[in-house]
C-alpha cells in the first residue's frame, strides 16, 4: 500500500533526530565508541542491584542489563523485547504479511495519540466506534476530525453502518474516511467482543472503501469465550491494520508499555514521532518484560490468561448477581464477553450525569455516566459503567444498592 495519502501534514513535518538514530546504531554494534550522545555516566548513579520476582521466580538483572536499565535506550525499543515480541505476535496472531515491524510506546494510550497524530487533519473523516474510552476522545478532540460514529451492538460494531457511512460520503462526493478506530475485544465501556463474522466483514470493508483500521485491543486476553477471538492483524492482506496492545491487563498496569504492530512504514514514522516526544519507553520496564517473557514458556502464558480470565469471570458474574438484586425494574443491561465492565441502560432518567455528579458522588458511590464515551459529552446519555475489576464483593453490593435507591427516589419524583 501507498500510505502517503493517510499520513497527515504534521508527519510530513517531522525531522528525524540524529542523535536519536546514531543512539540506535550505537546500541546495536558491538565495540562501538560513542563520542556523540550525552549519556551520562551510570558509575555516577545510586542503583547497584535491580531484581523483581514474579509470582516464584525471581528475576535479577546481570551487569549488562543494569547499564541498558539505566541508560538512553532505542527510540524504537529494547532490541530483545522486540525480537521476542515478534515472536509472539506470530504465535497468537499468524500475521499474512512479513512486511511489518513494531515499536514501544509508554502505554498503548500514549501509542493511540501517536497514531492519530499521524493519520489526521483537520475535518479529516475518521469512524469512531461509540461508545468509546474516554481517552481515545481526548486524544480525537484537539485534531478536530470529521468524526463519523458507528454504532455497536452485543456483538461489537455494526457493519452495515460502516457501508452505509461510506456510501453516503461517495454519493455526495466527499473523501472518504481515513480511518476506523476499533477497540473489538472486551470493548470499553460496552464489554462486547465483536463476532468473527463481524470482524472479516468490517475487514473485506476496509479492503473496499480504502481505510486504515486501528484495532486497539488492551482487552485480548481478558474474554469469556472458549476461543480466543480473531485479531485483525491476523485478517489483514493488505497491511491496513495498525495494532495497539498492552500490559496493563495482564502484566502491570505501572510498566507503562505498549506496543504497536503495523507495516515498516507506518512504524518508522512513528519512531521519529517517538525520537523527540518521549525518546523511548521506559527501559527499565521493557528489559523487565523481556525477563519474563524469557523465563516463560508459551504454556506458562496460556496458564496465565487462562486464571486471568476466571477470575474477572467471577468478577463479572458476582457483580450480575448484585445488578439482578438491586436494579431489576430500573435498568437493562447485557452480560459483557470480555473486558471489566457493565454497561447499564437506566431506563426512567434521560440524563445520568446530574444523578452520578450531584447524588452518587457525594454519597461516596463513584461511577461513570454515559456521557463520558460519547464524542460529544453534552448529548444526554442514560448509560452507567460500573467496574467489577477492583471493588471488594461488599464495596459492589454496598454501592449498586445506593444507586438503586437514588434511582427509585428519582422516579418516585416523576409519578
Amino acid at each position: 500500500m501507498d500510505y502517503t495519502k493517510f499520513f497527515s501534514k504534521i508527519t510530513s513535518r517531522r525531522k528525524i533526530n540524529l542523535i536519536r538514530q546514531l543512539t540506535h546504531l550505537y546500541i546495536t554494534r558491538q565495540n562501538g565508541v560513542s563520542l556523540a550522545g550525552g549519556m551520562p555516566n551510570i558509575s555516577t548513579y545510586p542503583l547497584n542491584d535491580i531484581s523483581m520476582t514474579y509470582n516464584d521466580v525471581t528475576v535479577e538483572l546481570n551487569k549488562q542489563e543494569i547499564s541498558a536499565v539505566l541508560q538512553y535506550g532505542s527510540s524504537q525499543g529494547y532490541e530483545p523485547l522486540l525480537e521476542k515480541w515478534k515472536e509472539f505476535q506470530k504465535t497468537w496472531h499468524s500475521p499474512k504479511r512479513n512486511d511489518w515491524d513494531i515499536a514501544f510506546t509508554c502505554g498503548s494510550m500514549d501509542g493511540c495519540e501517536k497514531v492519530f497524530q499521524m493519520l489526521i487533519d483537520e475535518n479529516d473523516p475518521v469512524m469512531l466506534q461509540v461508545p468509546t474510552y474516554t481517552g481515545v476522545i481526548g486524544a480525537l478532540a484537539p485534531l478536530l476530525p470529521d468524526v463519523i460514529e458507528i454504532n455497536q451492538d452485543a456483538d461489537g460494531i455494526i457493519p452495515e453502518e460502516i457501508s452505509k457511512k461510506c456510501e453516503e460520503k461517495l454519493k455526495d462526493g466527499k473523501p472518504m474516511p481515513k480511518l476506523l478506530y476499533i477497540n473489538p475485544t472486551g470493548a470499553n465501556p460496552t464489554g462486547a467482543v465483536m463476532s468473527e463474522i463481524r470482524r472479516r466483514k468490517v475487514y473485506e470493508l476496509a479492503h473496499k472503501y480504502n481505510f486504515l483500521i486501528v484495532e486497539d485491543d488492551p482487552y485480548c486476553f481478558v474474554h469469556f469465550l472458549d476461543k480466543q477471538p480473531t485479531s485483525f492483524f491476523s485478517l489483514d492482506t493488505d497491511g491496513r491494520v495498525i495494532r495497539m496492545d498492552s500490559f496493563s491487563k495482564i502484566i502491570s498496569a505501572g510498566y507503562r508499555i505498549g506496543a504497536i504492530t503495523a507495516h515498516k512504514d507506518i512504524i518508522n514514522k512513528l519512531i521519529i514521532h517517538i525520537s523527540s516526544s518521549i525518546l523511548h519507553a521506559s527501559c527499565l520496564s521493557q528489559v523487565f518484560l523481556y525477563k519474563l517473557f524469557e523465563s516463560w514458556e508459551q504454556q506458562e502464558f496460556e496458564k496465565h490468561f487462562k486464571e486471568i480470565q476466571k477470575f474477572y469471570q467471577d468478577r463479572r458474574d458476582m457483580m450480575l448477581t448484585m445488578i439482578e438484586k438491586h436494579l431489576n425494574g430500573l435498568a437493562e443491561w447485557y452480560i459483557p464477553q470480555g473486558g471489566m465492565f457493565f454497561w447499564i441502560k437506566v431506563t426512567d432518567v434521560n440524563n445520568i450525569m446530574d444523578l452520578v455528579m450531584n447524588k452518587c458522588v457525594p454519597q461516596g458511590v463513584f461511577v461513570l455516566p454515559g456521557n463520558a464515551f460519547n464524542y460529544d459529552s453534552s448529548k444526554p446519555d442514560c448509560h452507567l459503567r460500573l467496574s467489577y475489576s477492583y471493588a471488594s464483593l461488599e464495596e459492589m453490593d454496598r454501592g449498586i444498592s445506593i444507586i438503586a435507591k437514588i434511582l427509585r427516589e428519582e422516579v418516585a419524583k416523576k409519578k
